[in-house]
């Protein structure tokens, strides 16, 4: 039963998606601590979750894409610049 929605693509990307959602939630737990004078931190949380929202999006589309069989395409005409 090899059918193209549960192509292995596809279930590459969801699982990409899925560890994509653990980093940010990861991050999420870390920037919501209280900040501690004697340690500061090292790597920038929020940063990195900015970074992440713009890879999830890019992984959902993705996911469009595959399941739909057909690239996501802009809104605007193609001689518009």
């Amino acid at each position: 039963m090899d059918s193209d929605l549960f192509s292995t693509q596809l279930i590459v990307t969801v699982i990409i998606l899925l560890v994509e959602f653990a980093l940010f939630g990861i991050c999420y737990v870390q920037s919501k601590k209280p900040a501690d004078p004697l340690k500061p931190r090292l790597i920038p949380y929020a940063l990195i979750m900015v970074i992440l929202s713009a890879v999830i999006l890019a992984t959902l589309a993705h996911i469009v894409s595959v399941v739909t069989g057909e690239q996501v395409q802009p809104r605007r005409p193609k001689g518009m610049r």
